[in-house]
């Protein structure tokens, strides 16, 4: 079965909410509870791409799929903060340096 760019990047955003599941090493910190409107619902396209999830994994409950694209949906937020719309380069901006290393 040849892969695609879609199941690529499917796998790279399980990873990445895998990544920032909480893990057994942590749990022994308190962490205070969200409160429920400091998170929306997860888009129609979060959802859309958790469901893509179960290409990989079909033993996926909807609870584990909710979950997945909810973390989707704060990575997009995240996204939206780091780079919010209308600040984009200008002409006077300069290039990022580029670094090479000769052999």
């Amino acid at each position: 079965m040849e892969s695609t760019r879609k199941e690529f990047l499917a796998a790279a955003g399980l990873v990445g909410a895998s990544l920032l599941a909480p893990t057994a090493a942590h749990a022994d910190t308190p962490t205070p509870a969200p409160s429920p409107s400091a998170t929306p619902a997860p888009s129609p396209a979060a959802r859309a791409f958790a469901q893509r999830m179960k290409a990989f994994d079909a033993t996926l409950t909807d609870a584990q799929l909710e979950n997945i694209a909810g973390d989707v949906e704060q990575l997009y937020e995240l996204g939206g903060q780091l780079r919010p719309k209308g600040h984009g380069l200008v002409n006077a901006d300069p290039p990022a340096p580029q670094f090479e290393v000769g052999a």
